[in-house]
């Protein structure tokens, strides 16, 4: 008599249960589930010269964060990183690499802080689009 009972409880919670789920999934539900997190592109540009020649100055090295990149013929870099959009600071480092190649460099750390970002070109949903900005260095030689 006791494994009737469980039997047929047991059947009726099944279908319950089969039931609920097929309606939870269902796609004319008005509430719609998505995972992740928001993202946005934060980029730095800029230009590396010697403080004393004001001349360009190629292959330092400069780092933010997970991005590592050189300076190239004409001292240009550009750096980017992916991150939760919203006011952002990045360590930049620039060191010289290359010896007496280009001259010898002391090495430099800076801050870029994105206060208050505007994104922009974003696809919607996480992706909030991209900022940038542009930080021009000078090197002293080293002593």
């Amino acid at each position: 008599m006791k494994t009737s009972i469980f039997k047929r409880f047991n059947g009726i919670i099944s279908f319950l249960l089969s039931v609920l789920g097929f309606s939870a999934a269902c796609s004319s539900c008005s509430v719609r589930i998505e995972y992740g997190t928001p993202y946005a592109t934060f980029k730095v540009n800029g230009n590396v010269k010697s403080e004393v020649t004001n001349k360009n100055i190629p292959n330092i090295r400069v780092v933010m964060r997970y991005d590592t990149t050189y300076t190239d013929a004409s001292g240009n870099f550009q750096l980017s990183n992916t991150d939760f959009p919203m006011g952002q600071t990045f360590k930049l480092e620039f060191k010289d690499i290359d010896g007496e190649t280009n001259g010898e460099y002391q090495p430099l750390d800076t801050i870029v802080e994105f206060i208050d970002p505007q994104f922009s070109g974003g696809k919607g949903s996480w992706d909030r689009g991209e900022i940038e900005k542009e930080v021009n260095i000078k090197l002293k030689v080293k002593e």
